[in-house]
Formats: structure tokens, sequence, C-alpha cells
């Protein structure tokens, strides 16, 4: 059966760098595929697949209904507060504001379903942060699909077990820590 991954990990955590430590490890990564999804997931022109959408909580569930792929999902471990001071540092805060003014934008309904209809701020990020956590986490075991719980201080080895490849000679990669999208 067709194995494909996903990273069910809030924006800001990591993702990117995963998509190149999966590129890496000789899978084909495809980050923030957006509306497009589910066309993509169904193509052999991806197997591995981060950000937004696939952290929506309606969407993970979508993703564990699937009887004709074998879905593995990743969650990335990170400190709440480095999270939510790094959407601030890169404006994505004032973007997810700015998406209860334009309810069409399909980030909105993402970060929406994932935040479920809370307003994120600095009083509560803990919090929201945390049931996301729980909601997607929970779902992903009530489904019986295989998780790992990543944190990059781990290094290679965990995640190249749960991938069943080798270990990348190359150093992990640490991207977008000033950016929004460094290439992978």
């Amino acid at each position: 059966m067709n194995i494909k991954y996903f990273v069910i990990s809030l924006p800001r955590t990591g993702t990117t760098s995963l998509s190149k430590m999966a590129r890496l490890c000789g899978l084909k990564p495809k980050h923030a595929p957006h509306v497009s999804w589910r066309s993509q997931i169904k193509s052999d022109n991806f197997n591995f697949f981060s950000d937004t959408p696939i952290f929506d909580p309606s969407i993970v569930e979508q993703i564990c209904k699937l009887e004709d792929i074998q879905s593995k999902f990743i969650f990335i471990d990170r400190n709440f507060e480095e999270i939510y001071k790094s959407w601030v540092k890169m404006g994505l805060f004032k973007n997810y504001e700015n998406f209860f003014g334009n309810q069409k934008n399909f980030d909105f309904v993402s970060y929406n379903n994932a935040f479920q209809t809370i307003k994120l701020d600095s009083t509560n990020y803990f919090e929201v942060f945390q049931k996301h956590k729980d909601l997607v986490l929970d779902m992903v075991n009530e489904y019986q699909k295989d998780l790992l719980i990543y944190n990059f201080d781990m290094g290679w080895k965990p995640f190249c077990d749960f991938l069943n490849c080798e270990v990348p000679s190359e150093e992990i990669p640490k991207l977008n820590t000033n950016t929004f999208f460094d290439p992978y």
C-alpha cells in the first residue's frame, strides 16, 4: 500500500525543516499544499505533506479515513512560547487576526478549525496550542495510525526509523528562522 506522511503540527513549528529532512531521506515533500491537498495526496508526485491545511483537525480526520493510502503522522513537539513568538515575529499572528475580516480565505478556515473558533492572542496561545495538539493526537490514536512525536533535539535517528530509511550525512536543517519560505 502507498505510504504517505502527514505533519500535523501548526505553522512555525519546523514544518519546512522537516520537509527538507524528508527530501534528504528520499521522500517527495509538499509543504503547504493549500486548497489542492486532496488531489496532491492522490498523486504519486508527493508522499510527505506539511503545513496549511494539513494541521486542520477536520482534514486530519479525513486523512485518517482514507482507505487507499497508508497514512502515517508526525507531530513536531516544540515549545508553545517559541511557536507563538515566531508567529508574532513573522507577522503570522497579524495575518491570523486579519483573517477574521476575510472569512473566505482558505488559511482562515484552516486556522479557525484548528483553534475551534477561538481567537488566538497573547493571553491564550498556550491553551489554544495545547488544545490543538491534544485534538489531533487523540484523533490519530483513535484511528490507530502510526504517529511520531518528534523534537529536533532528538536528531535524525527517530525520524529516519519512522520513515524506514538511512540516516543522511547532512546536519539537520534549520530553515525559516527569519523568513517565511526558505527553499527546502
